[in-house]
């Protein structure tokens, strides 16, 4: 199965959680988390929601001829991560990666570390950014450097060696491509989001800002 194959399977996937990112911005709880207004409430929903569609990434992956499969399971942490933080990235990462380790297999252990690394990672980069969302380029870099370290967790964990060398070099730049592919098309539609709503302004803005904030900020934008 050709490469170009395998990535249209994938792109049904992809939209699914593009669409999901959507469907959230269209909540008030998207709007508090740009704003930092982190509460109990909109840190579980993101966590469930982005999670959920980590699971469904597993499930909506396409089997290769040679026996793996190649998903976009890792793509939901890293948007919740790079969004919201790393609570939400880790809580996201969690249940996607909790997942797919009982779901089991040879690789059921480098895969679910890696999608629980993928959202504290993304995390991680929130905090560094200082709240701010990461470029479109560096998303797209976050992303080929997660897959390249499930690939090397694969190659470290999975035995026999030879075993887990077939499994990468087929299925490693599938999901290498599909992930960045997604995550660039989730970037550059989050930061239209943000532009949408006030601009980076609206990320920036100290925790307690009010809908009075919410005002000046759409004031500004008119």
């Amino acid at each position: 199965m050709a490469i170009l194959d395998v990535m249209l399977k994938l792109l049904s996937s992809i939209c699914v959680v593009v669409v999901g990112v959507y469907a959230i911005s269209r909540t008030r709880y998207f709007g508090e988390v740009l704003r930092r207004q982190f509460n109990f409430r909109n840190q579980l929903i993101f966590i469930l929601f982005f999670g959920a569609l980590s699971v469904y990434g597993t499930y909506s992956g396409t089997r290769l001829p040679s026996g793996p499969i190649v998903n976009i399971r890792d793509l939901s942490p890293m948007i919740a991560g790079l969004l919201g933080g790393p609570i939400i990235g880790l809580g996201a990462g969690l249940i996607g990666g909790v997942h797919r380790y009982f779901v089991g297999g040879m690789s059921a252990l480098p895969c679910a570390l890696a999608t629980i690394i993928a959202g504290l990672s993304a995390g991680a980069i929130y905090k560094w950014q200082r709240g701010k969302f990461i470029s479109i380029r560096g998303a797209a870099v976050f992303a080929i450097v997660i897959e390249c370290l499930h690939s090397v967790l694969a190659l470290l964990i999975i035995r026999p060696y030879d075993t887990a060398w077939a499994a990468v070099k087929s299925a490693g730049l599938p999901v290498l491509l599909a992930d960045t592919a997604g995550i660039i098309i989730a970037a550059w539609m989050i930061k239209n989001l943000i532009q949408e709503k006030g601009g980076q302004g609206a990320q920036a803005a100290p925790a307690g800002v009010g809908p009075a904030g919410e005002d000046n900020i759409s004031n500004k934008v008119q």
